[in-house]
């Protein structure tokens, strides 16, 4: 069975430096998408999301504990750290499949971008030894695009 404990999560590791370099992380990200849209043209964004605002942190833990958190961690001491990484990444995007076929979204390009994405949380994860770093960038990542500004 899987050694879930707090420890094991690293969600005590440098909390207060891990949120720091997760907020730092996600800000250059808004940044970039911030110049992208103005240099091909906003598209509407959207803050009213309603309930979903309480969704934009939750998601990032309820998602990154079991991928990043226990799956990464459970894989790495069997295989390199970038196999267990995309092992960890495929899994994530077979569960985020059926949401997609229901959502009438670009399939191939949900793939590619999930793809990106989840092995850049899995390399901030090892890098900074904290969940908070994936947990935090998770969650603006869902909120740029819930609102838009992806």
């Amino acid at each position: 069975m899987f050694p879930i404990h707090k420890d094991y999560l690293k969600l005590k590791n440098n909390p207060l430096k891990g949120c720091f370099h997760g907020l730092f992380i996600s800000s250059i990200f808004v940044l970039f998408l911030i110049v992208k849209n103005i240099i091909l043209g906003w598209k509407p964004i959207n803050f009213h999301l309603g309930v979903l605002w309480i969704g934009v942190f939750m998601v990032g833990i309820l998602e990154e504990i079991p991928f990043r958190g226990v799956l990464l961690q459970s894989l790495s001491p069997h295989m390199k750290f970038w196999a267990a990484n995309l092992l960890t990444t495929v899994i994530f995007i077979m569960l985020h499949m059926p949401t997609w076929t229901f959502s009438n979204i670009n399939i191939l390009q949900a793939i590619k971008s999930t793809l990106i994405f989840s092995m850049a949380l899995g390399y901030l994860f090892k890098e900074y030894d904290s969940l908070w770093v994936p947990i935090i960038c998770h969650s603006v990542f869902n909120l740029c695009i819930w609102i838009g500004l992806a």
